[in-house]
């Protein structure tokens, strides 16, 4: 089998993958969450405190990254397109730049000034919604008499994964090509990313569960639909320029969200075996 033969064949095969995932996200429920994060942070306001410390840096680097993103690479790639997607092109480029600035604007921030505000906003949720026993497995936790959950943590003992933001900077790159797949192509490319988006947005939960690199896959792959379908409703809303550092927060609000549910869920099947 020649080269061209292997490629066209690998991308056949992520192209029918990531259509059966659909369906199955789609039954989930779980892109229901992302929405949730936002009217949830937008409710409780002491939860926002993180966001506003970190927003003025990732504004600047947001219309950097924009500005230079459309400028380089938005010709070439909407030429390339129209090759395959005809008048379309141009729409599915835009997007693509704009999927291109937001991956980028999302790696570099968390890599420098991020990561550390969103844990802390996740771990607040937790603490809010009751799961202080699971926050406490990844931080030290306050006897504050405040009802802010905020004030409630203390030092974080445990640190992030180091090797995710890499991992989903490789997975983006090779999974470029499948835009050049005519009219499902860019779809498609958006799906599968959800398929890495998703499981990242709960790498702090899989911490504070204390799973092993084997019981995190195991846990992915039972829940693959939730996941790619929390992960495409990440994907989607990141299109929107700038506003995309707020969105980084009420995911994080919308996947700790769906964390408590998963920990109910847990709970509740206990008790019935009792």
């Amino acid at each position: 089998m020649s080269t061209s033969d292997k490629v066209k064949s690998i991308v056949k095969k992520e192209a029918e993958q990531a259509l059966y995932i659909s369906k199955d996200a789609a039954n989930s429920g779980s892109y229901m969450f992302p929405i949730q994060g936002i009217y949830h942070f937008l409710r409780y306001p002491s939860l926002q405190r993180p966001l506003w410390r970190k927003v003025l840096p990732t504004i600047l680097l947001s219309v950097v990254v924009i500005v230079t993103m459309f400028f380089v690479t938005y010709i070439p790639q909407a030429a390339v397109l129209t090759l395959v997607d005809g008048p379309i092109a141009f729409i599915n480029a835009a997007m693509l730049v704009l999927s291109e600035s937001s991956t980028l604007i999302l790696l570099i921030s968390k890599w420098w000034w991020l990561d550390d505000a969103t844990v802390e906003v996740f771990d607040a949720v937790l603490v809010q919604q009751n799961q202080t026993a699971l926050v406490a497995a990844g931080r030290e936790i306050k006897p504050a008499a405040s009802s802010d959950p905020l004030g409630k943590l203390g030092k974080r003992l445990k640190k992030p994964f180091g090797d995710g933001l890499m991992k989903s900077l490789i997975r983006y790159i090779v999974l470029l090509p499948l835009n050049f797949i005519p009219v499902i192509g860019t779809m498609v490319f958006f799906v599968l990313n959800a398929r890495n988006v998703g499981p990242a947005q709960h790498a702090r939960y899989f911490q504070l569960k204390g799973f092993s690199n084997t019981e995190r896959a195991d846990f992915v792959k039972k829940n693959q639909g939730g996941y790619v379908g929390f992960g495409l409703a990440c994907v989607l809303l990141n299109l929107v320029p700038i506003i995309n550092i707020v969105f980084a927060f009420t995911h994080t609000v919308g996947a700790a969200l769906w964390a408590v549910k998963l920990e109910q869920i847990e709970a509740n099947r206990g008790k019935k075996v009792e």
